[in-house]
């Protein structure tokens, strides 16, 4: 596997290819495939750049898509906020992308999954050391491709959404969150995320979590569609799923201006700015996979 690094951004090849990573860690764009890509900017208002992404995409030896895309968030009250992110999603891509190596179309990904937040946890408890419970914070979601099947793994409030070509986006994660117990109880969406208190998180890694189990979510590939994963600093624009489509198809379209059809990275790189341009209260990440099924 080939790898580059700028900061929080990790690009990996899960079939040996050179992959791109552009910036440093304010704002950086990866490239690991042409229908694979992520971009991150630091926003307008919250400094610095807590957020991280780690990707790996290929094809297999069967011809199949393969993809690991993981983002994290760093909560930003939390201290060693920004370390940990970067350490979680690093070693959940890379625990992910070795088993997808070396597995066969029919293996327990669920199990792997669950592994790989285990991982993220540990290492990023252990690079804390002896901070106290609550330092070194970070959410995670993972979106795996595997064999026309997607499984999504998250902790925290950082999501993943289905945006398919034609029909009804989806959500593909649950948020662990005040907000979305509020909801849980009967509260609106548009009054429960405006509440006060709304992104303090449930569940986490880094010291003083609970031992992580992350929510998961499976989607069969039976039509061509995005796959997306972000932190709030893009959400918090387009929390309901088919705002979120609007922006994506937005964003795809302005893409195609330059490049058609468009690179991953391209429409990513677009859905940045647009959050930016809607004020970029937070640190803006998103990673995007072009999905179709196999014939």
């Amino acid at each position: 596997m080939t790898s580059h690094m700028t900061g929080t951004a990790t690009a990996s090849s899960v079939d040996g290819h050179m992959t791109q990573v552009l910036g440093d860690r304010e704002s950086f764009v990866l490239r690991p495939a042409e229908w694979a890509g992520g971009a991150s900017d630091v926003g307008m208002r919250h400094a610095p750049n807590q957020d991280a992404i780690a990707m790996a995409a290929g094809t297999g030896v069967d011809g199949h898509r393969v993809a690991v895309a993981c983002v994290s968030d760093g909560v930003s009250t939390s201290p060693g906020a920004e370390q940990a992110s970067a350490l979680a999603v690093e070693t959940a891509c890379a625990l992910l992308t070795g088993r997808l190596r070396e597995s066969q179309p029919a293996f327990d990904l669920d199990d792997c999954m669950l592994r790989a937040f285990h991982m993220a946890n540990k290492r990023v408890v252990t690079a804390a050391g002896t901070e106290r419970a609550g330092t070194w914070a970070c959410t995670m979601v993972v979106a795996v491709l595997w064999h026309d099947q997607v499984v999504v793994g998250s902790v925290g409030d950082s999501r993943s959404y289905w945006v398919p070509d034609d029909g009804l986006a989806l959500a593909l994660s649950t948020d662990d969150s005040v907000a979305q117990a509020q909801i849980n109880l009967g509260v609106t969406r548009e009054v429960a995320e405006a509440s006060s208190g709304a992104h303090a998180i449930t569940k986490w890694l880094g010291p003083g979590a609970q031992p992580v189990r992350p929510s998961l979510s499976h989607l069969p590939v039976k039509q061509p569609g995005w796959l997306v994963t972000c932190s709030d600093g893009l959400w918090n624009y387009a929390s309901h799923p088919e705002a979120m489509a609007q922006a994506l198809h937005w964003a795809v379209n302005r893409a195609a201006q330059k490049a058609n059809p468009p690179p991953a990275w391209s429409v990513c790189c677009e859905l940045v700015g647009w959050a930016n341009d809607l004020g970029g209260h937070d640190n803006v990440t998103v990673t995007l996979l072009r999905l179709e099924p196999s014939i």
